[in-house]
């Protein structure tokens, strides 16, 4: 093992290897670009969040790396619309520090800890019966958005969003679909359908025919405690696919696609830069991992005049 590690190092010392230093050159860029992003973040008024007869909970699941990114994430959705509950849910990493600065930019936010969810919802799960909920809820960390963010949300409708989709403008075809009740939710659209399971074992749970290229960085949903009792029985014999970074996604297009009535929301809710790419006005974007310092220069030079001069 040691020896492979030394020609590991050796090879990525290379003069000639010029994707060790691409890469490296991304990393400087990117760590330069989070401090600029920070001050600025630091730097805009706070966003009162008016929770009052919402209709609309907005959550996100995020942890100390990304704290600032989540930040921007949040601030460029409350800047277009404060009237929502605001939902944060941390990893465990989070400091007093953090957290402090989330209540001060966003009075009126809800940070749920990990330390206490683990307690309450796992309890939650096991009061039900649920064992394959209550062990994913052990094993998975994304499966906060399946359980934890329904359990607390304040309304019929939640809104997640990853820390690296920004808004633009206001989304105003997800609003719509708050006001009206006209549809279960909504969600981006991805370049290709990224699931954990197969069509036959995915068409084993269903009896609607499967979403495609479902995304759930950005989802609006209705789900309520009966999709745990849908997960339960799909994990069963499953819980080896822990493994797969797109199970939670996988999971909530299977349960979308069981209610039926999703919206796949319009090309200018843009997902990995395609529409930016090709000059379009867009109404958010999902930058996806692997889009470096993109999303830093983007709320740096265009989202942050914006917001500083209203």
């Amino acid at each position: 093992m040691i020896k492979k590690i030394i020609k590991k190092i050796k090879y990525e010392l290379r003069f000639n290897n010029t994707h060790y230093y691409v890469r490296i050159s991304d990393k400087v860029r990117k760590t330069a670009y989070r401090l600029i992003l920070k001050k600025k973040i630091q730097s805009l008024p706070p966003i009162v969040i008016r929770s009052e007869n919402s209709s609309l909970t907005l959550a996100t699941l995020s942890n100390k790396k990304n704290f600032y990114e989540s930040v921007a994430a949040l601030y460029s959705f409350c800047f277009w619309n404060k009237n929502v509950y605001l939902h944060y849910h941390e990893d465990g990493t989070l400091t007093e520090k953090e957290i402090g600065f989330l209540k001060k930019k966003f009075p009126g936010i809800k940070v749920f800890l990990r330390s206490d969810e683990n307690i309450k919802v796992k309890t939650l799960l096991a009061s039900k019966g649920l064992e394959n909920c209550k062990k994913l809820r052990d094993v998975f960390f994304l499966s906060i958005k399946l359980f934890d963010m329904i359990v607390e949300k304040q309304t019929n409708y939640l809104l997640h969003i990853d820390s690296d989709v920004l808004f633009f403008s206001r989304p105003d075809e997800i609003l719509d679909i708050v006001e009206k009740g006209n549809y279960n939710g909504c969600y981006n659209c991805d370049v290709s359908n990224s699931y954990t399971f197969d069509n036959e074992t995915m068409s084993r749970y269903l009896t609607s025919e499967m979403i495609g290229r479902f995304n759930s960085g950005l989802i609006l949903h209705n789900f309520d405690e009966s999709f745990f009792n849908f997960i339960n029985g799909v994990i069963e014999g499953n819980l080896y696919k822990t493994e797969s970074w797109h199970l939670e996604q996988t999971l909530l297009a299977m349960f979308a696609s069981e209610k039926g009535n999703f919206l796949g929301l319009p090309k200018h809710y843009d997902l990995a830069r395609k529409e930016m790419f090709l000059g379009n006005k867009i109404t958010s974007e999902h930058y996806v991992d692997g889009a470096g310092s993109v999303f830093h220069r983007d709320f740096i030079n265009k989202l942050y005049p914006l917001f500083k001069r209203n």
